[in-house]
């Protein structure tokens, strides 16, 4: 089994909030950006002993882009059709982030992958979710004052990441990413049957269906037609349940994560660890999901030491802000 990776980039010394867009940051008081930091590196180790790898991308030495540790919008990994490593930079909606593209970039143009960008909005894995070990992905976009990803976004970006995907429209108020109310877990990989060449997939789909609209939630039924379906409810997604995020058998949640999705990782065998995320999350707004980009096809052995947190495990070794 390949070791998955996972983009992350710690709060600085100096970390605050900026935008205050969604519900957690616009009544949150002010952070405590050394207990964050403290919360970041806890989800970086928790991480790395479920089996995976971080690729720590540090903080901007200068400016305070104080929404770069929420790094599921930072883009998304792929190789092109002549195998070049490649990295899609986002847009963001919010002002206060768009200049997170041009540091994000330099970083991966830095590690030897060519970048390009799309022109309309697009957040990245906040609006792209991964199915059937990566290879089938569900786009999202909203309607409502709380939208990010525009409908535009699909067809530039969707044929570059997998052969499989699908569009799905939701309401953008209170949800204003894909990731607040759908994820999709997997259960420890059963070995092929006689006569088969793949390992044998079951997974669940945590969604909550009253922030789709009519007939979306049958499109993904279809779309995953071997998946079984578990539905949550608004106040059970408001508790960020589909941001609960899967490393290997082990998924890694807040504190807030419901009785409803516990059950779905139970039933497929998957090991639950809480976390704590009093700043991050409670004030900032985003928990392991939000927190993490999956480069889906990285190697993890082809990434320099200096940049991996098994080998270097304290922020200091990666920023000096």
């Amino acid at each position: 089994m390949s070791t998955p990776v996972y983009l992350m980039s710690p709060p600085r010394r100096d970390w605050t909030i900026r935008g205050k867009s969604n519900k957690n940051s616009q009544r949150a008081a002010a952070p405590n950006p050394w207990r964050a930091r403290e919360e970041w590196s806890q989800l970086a180790d928790a991480i790395v002993a479920a089996g995976g790898e971080v690729l720590v991308i540090p903080p901007h030495p200068t400016q305070n882009l104080t929404g770069m540790p929420y790094v599921a919008e930072a883009g998304e990994y792929f190789r092109d059709r002549e195998g070049r490593q490649s990295f899609i930079l986002p847009t963001m909606k919010s002002e206060h982030r768009r200049e997170e593209a041009s540091w994000i970039g330099g970083f991966m143009a830095g590690l030897g992958f060519r970048t390009l960008r799309v022109p309309m909005v697009w957040e990245a894995q906040g609006d792209a979710i991964r199915a059937t070990e990566g290879s089938k992905i569900i786009h999202t976009f909203g309607s409502g004052r709380f939208g990010r990803t525009g409908i535009r976004a699909y067809s530039a970006v969707a044929h570059l990441l997998s052969e499989k995907h699908i569009q799905i429209h939701f309401h953008a108020d209170p949800w204003f990413h894909g990731n607040t109310f759908l994820n999709v877990y997997q259960a420890p990989a059963m070995p092929p049957r006689l006569n088969e060449d793949t390992n044998r997939i079951r997974e669940a789909v945590l969604v909550c269906p009253q922030a789709l609209l009519p007939g979306e939630l049958n499109r993904l039924e279809a779309f995953l037609p071997h998946a079984s379906f578990a539905l949550i409810n608004a106040r059970e997604s408001a508790g960020y349940d589909t941001n609960s995020l899967q490393v290997n058998d082990t998924v890694i949640a807040p504190t807030t994560v419901s009785e409803t999705a516990q059950e779905v990782f139970r039933s497929l065998g998957l090991r639950l660890e809480r976390l704590d995320l009093g700043e991050l999350f409670a004030k900032g707004g985003g928990a392991p999901v939000c927190l993490t980009n999956r480069l889906w096809g990285l190697d993890a052995e082809s990434l320099p030491d200096r940049v991996k947190w098994s080998k270097n495990a304290a922020i200091e070794d990666h920023t000096d802000v």
